[in-house]
């Protein structure tokens, strides 16, 4: 078995240099339309309107683009921006028309690379941007034309996050929209999320509504336990609440005083007639607290 040294360097990203040789010459850069750049297909990196976008648009401004995206061009014309989204949208809210970009001939595989790699390092991504990009690579890494199955452990290496932690992190990108984005927020923990991917669809629907209805959000134990009650296959939308709420099902007897029922029922009403009249209130109660 080759060693751990052996095969991170048969893993590890080419370098800046390796890539783009031609980036190293201040002259290589080319001016281009901003209009003619479009975007990475399925980019899952955000372009966010926020105080570090206005800053990036006042630079720009007032020194232009100091550094330059990287691009491709498209068989259809234009060019696909590699690394540099957040830059080119800065421009264009700046005012510019046209920016210096470096043009390279990239295959597919190493365009992912780069474009994961330029946003990856950044502090203030999003779960939810990390969890696609590293999916964006492991079903690269599964393409019908590669060798041996992929591994989480290979994804880590290249980007400095162990096995089990770009595990969690794929897992995340089979979480229902709303779900992911309580991950995003800090709300939910990675951990429940983890948990709460293995459930379907429909089971996360039911987990979505419960957190809106009750105002609570479940935390990795309770996920966990949603998780194995759907394994098992006896999850339901009723026991997702209970669970959730933390409340445990447990027989109950409960008397109400023949003193108290008199303000409400008449006398000439029977005890029958009384406990249907109970339920039939408590389940228009229920179905009033569901919408």
């Amino acid at each position: 078995m080759p060693s751990k040294s052996k095969v991170t360097s048969s893993l590890k990203l080419k370098s800046y240099d390796e890539l783009f040789p031609e980036a190293n010459d201040s002259g290589s850069a080319q001016e281009v339309y901003i209009k003619e750049l479009h975007d990475f297909k399925d980019h899952p990196f955000h372009v966010r309107d926020d105080e570090d976008m206005q800053e990036l648009v006042m630079s720009i401004k007032e020194k232009g683009v100091l550094s330059p995206p990287i691009v491709r061009p498209r068989p259809e014309g234009g060019y696909e921006v590699i690394s540099g989204h957040r830059r080119k949208h800065a421009a264009k809210l700046a005012g510019l028309f046209k920016i210096p970009v470096f043009i390279q001939e990239l295959s597919d595989e190493d365009a992912v690379d780069v474009m994961v790699y330029s946003n990856i390092q950044r502090t203030n991504i999003l779960p939810s941007e990390k969890a696609y990009a590293y999916r964006m690579q492991w079903d690269r890494l599964r393409h019908p034309g590669k060798k041996g199955n992929p591994s989480p452990e290979e994804i880590g290496l290249k980007y400095g996050d162990n096995a089990r932690k770009v595990q969690r992190y794929i897992r995340l990108t089979y979480l229902l929209p709303e779900l992911l984005a309580y991950v995003d927020e800090g709300s939910m923990t990675l951990q429940a999320g983890y948990a709460l991917s293995f459930i379907s669809n429909e089971e996360q629907k039911w987990v979505s509504d419960a957190i809106k209805l009750f105002h609570k959000m479940p935390n990795g134990k309770c996920a966990e336990q949603i998780r194995g009650r759907s394994e098992d296959k006896v999850l339901t939308k009723d026991m997702v609440k209970v669970l959730i709420l933390g409340r445990v099902k447990t027989n109950r007897k409960i008397t109400l005083k023949g003193n108290t029922l008199d303000k409400y029922f008449p006398p000439d009403i029977s005890s029958k007639e009384i406990e249907e009249t109970i339920y039939m209130l408590l389940d228009r109660w229920r179905e009033e607290q569901e919408e």
